[in-house]
C-alpha cells in the first residue's frame, strides 16, 4: 500500500492546502481575480461552511467540501507529473483510469480530518505570475506553529488551477512520484494501480 495515503499529520497538511482552493460558482468572477484573491475568497467560503456546520459535519456537507476541493485541482496534470516517465508509457485509457482513481482517493481522504482545515491566521504574499503560470506563497499559523504553503498554478480554459503544492518545502508531486516509482520498481505499474483500486474500494 502506498505510504503517502497513510494517515499522517503531514499528509493531512496537504489537504489543508487543498481545502483552501475552493471552486467559484461564478466562473466570470474567477477570471478577473488574481491567484491570491482567488485563494482568499475560497478560504472564506470553506471557513463559513465549517463554522455553519459546527462540531458535527454531516454527509451532505462532506460531499460539498469534496466537490469544492476537486473542482479547483488539475488532477490530470497532477497525475501526469506524479507518474513522471511512466505517464508516457500508458495508453490513453490507462491514463484516464489512473486519473479517476487517483482523484477519488484524494477526494475521499480530504474530509477525514476536518479539524486541520482551520488555521488561526493565514498570510498571503504577492503572487509570482509568468504568463499562464503562477506561484503563490502563504503562511498558515495554528497554535503558534507556522506552515509555509506554496501553490503552483496554471490557467486551464481561463481558470486558475493548482497542479502542485509545496508544504514546508515538500512537493506534493514529488512525494507521490517517489511513492509510485518505488511501487512500480518493486513490482509493476499494473500491480501499483491494482493496489490503488483496492484502496479506493475499501475506503
Amino acid at each position: 500500500m502506498i505510504s503517502l495515503f497513510q494517515t499522517r499529520t503531514r499528509v493531512w497538511l496537504l489537504f489543508v492546502a487543498l481545502a483552501a482552493l475552493l471552486f467559484s460558482e461564478n466562473v466570470a468572477a474567477s477570471d478577473s481575480m488574481s491567484p491570491v484573491e482567488l485563494i482568499k475568497s475560497r478560504n472564506e467560503r470553506v471557513e463559513a461552511i465549517l463554522e455553519a456546520a459546527g462540531d458535527s459535519v454531516d454527509a451532505e456537507t462532506k460531499e460539498q467540501l469534496k466537490d469544492i476541493i476537486n473542482s479547483f485541482i488539475d488532477f490530470r496534470e497532477l497525475s501526469k507529473l506524479a507518474l513522471g516517465k511512466y505517464w508516457d508509457q500508458r495508453t490513453e485509457k490507462e491514463r484516464e483510469d489512473f486519473v479517476n482513481v487517483f482523484q477519488q482517493l484524494i477526494r475521499n481522504s480530504s474530509v477525514k480530518k476536518l479539524e486541520v482545515y482551520k488555521a488561526d491566521r493565514i498570510v498571503y504574499e504577492e503572487p509570482e505570475i509568468n504568463g499562464s503560470k503562477a506561484k503563490v506563497t502563504t503562511f498558515a499559523y495554528k497554535k503558534r506553529k507556522e506552515v509555509e504553503v506554496v501553490y503552483k498554478m496554471h490557467k486551464v480554459n481561463g481558470e486558475w488551477k493548482v497542479y502542485d503544492m509545496e508544504i514546508d518545502g515538500m512537493s506534493t508531486v514529488r512525494n507521490y512520484r517517489d511513492s509510485f516509482y518505488k511501487q512500480i520498481a518493486k513490482s509493476s505499474y499494473a500491480e501499483m494501480y491494482n493496489k490503488l483500486e483496492k484502496r479506493l474500494k475499501d475506503s
